[in-house]
């Protein structure tokens, strides 16, 4: 095939399902096209490192966010993504675009175009690919000729026959009684909005085991909190709050948590994340349901500006209140001054970023908007009681 057929046959390939595509020619990117009409090819940063297999087909899973497909047919390799499964909240690809390296004004148009990027099962992506090979290579491979190991479909069997649980039944079902026990417990007071009974009931917790849902203890700690998130959240529904609402803060949590690499930082967001259910039910029982909307819309509008220059006036724009009439109403509904309450959020976002990344302060003042690095420091202590560096320091110790 030519040179000038190889790159109709991208064409078409892009009109026909409208993934993302580069052409490679021994290594070099000779072809980009997409059908966004996007500036760059951002993602590129995502590719860096990647290490193609030189099987016919192959993908990539980027970060556990997205899926990239190749297929190979030397000199060339076209490259096809990203694509995704699920959709992430802007706030949360700019976060990752900060994390590769990316400017402010750059991790913005990131996030753009990985948010509109299209969202298909990996397998779905797969058998484009298998198409377009058969296409230039002449191969006739099924989805499992990619994504099935023989071999290592017969190691899972052998593992599972082998596996031998230590504890007996009896000892199993116990356990799984007393957690219930507590689980339920759990969603009664959430859906009471009884946030003092949960602190209570943090320092009174039986003994009781919380299974095995993992074969290593970060990944048992995540999949518990998806597990209990999961239950505090059809509390939350079931007590009243608005079902979108809870959705939107339910994937919130999960996506943090997945984040975490730290057991303590993990049982942490836990405690937060019960007592926040709780505290939305409490709100609304106090308040009603216009007054709990009003205070879920602010933290809505909050969470997806974090890394702008955030003013009350723009929230009270995008909510269609008088500046003056939402702050007071805020005021009188949680004590605190909206404009405490933004810069609270951002330093709680600032933490994480310390935490897990290794990004400088300027850095990480510029993301979430702050005018300067001394202003970024200056309220970091204010809140917390110790510089950005400080709190950098203890987490290794």
């Amino acid at each position: 095939m030519t040179k000038d057929q190889i790159l109709y046959l991208c064409r078409q390939y892009l009109n026909m399902f409208g993934f993302p595509l580069r052409l490679y020619e021994n290594g070099e990117k000779i072809l980009y096209q997409n059908t966004m009409n996007f500036k760059a090819d951002v993602a590129d940063k995502c590719l860096e490192n990647t290490n193609w297999s030189e099987d016919e087909v192959s993908y990539y899973i980027y970060n556990d966010l997205f899926y990239y497909g190749s297929v190979l047919f030397p000199p060339y390799r076209l490259v096809v993504g990203p694509v995704t499964e699920i959709s992430y909240p802007e706030i949360e690809l700019k976060k990752e675009g900060f994390k590769l390296g990316l400017s402010p004004s750059e991790a913005a148009v990131f996030a753009v175009e990985m948010k509109s990027v299209s969202c298909i099962s990996l397998d779905t992506l797969l058998q484009s690919l298998i198409l377009f090979n058969f296409t230039i290579n002449g191969s006739m491979l099924n989805i499992t000729d990619i994504r099935v190991n023989d071999s290592e479909q017969r190691d899972i069997a052998c593992e599972i026959k082998e596996t031998e649980y230590e504890e007996s039944a009896a000892d199993i079902f116990d356990n799984k009684i007393r957690t219930y026990t507590i689980d339920r417990e759990i969603a009664k007071k959430i859906m009471s909005g009884d946030v003092q009974g949960l602190i209570d009931g943090a320092t009174k917790v039986p003994a009781a085991s919380s299974g095995h849902l993992a074969p290593n203890l970060l990944r048992h700690q995540k999949n518990f909190f998806i597990r209990l998130e999961t239950i505090c959240a059809r509390a939350a529904i079931q007590a009243g709050l608005d079902a979108d609402e809870v959705m939107e803060v339910e994937e919130m949590y999960i996506i943090k948590c997945e984040h975490l690499n730290n057991i303590d930082r993990i049982k942490n967001l836990q405690y937060h994340m019960i007592l926040d259910y709780a505290d939305r039910v409490a709100k609304q029982i106090k308040f009603g349901e216009k007054g709990s909307r009003m205070i879920s819309e602010v933290s809505k509008y909050i969470r997806h500006h974090l890394s702008s220059a955030i003013k009350t006036t723009d929230i009270a724009a995008a909510l269609g209140k008088s500046r003056g009439g939402l702050t007071m109403e805020f005021k009188k509904q949680t004590g605190m001054n909206l404009s405490d309450f933004i810069k609270l959020k951002k330093i709680q976002e600032a933490e994480e970023l310390l935490y897990e990344t290794d990004k400088s302060l300027v850095a990480i003042s510029d993301h979430l908007g702050f005018s300067s690095q001394s202003h970024f420091c200056r309220v970091f202590k204010e809140l917390k009681g110790m510089t950005p560096s400080e709190y950098r320091e203890k987490k290794y110790f």
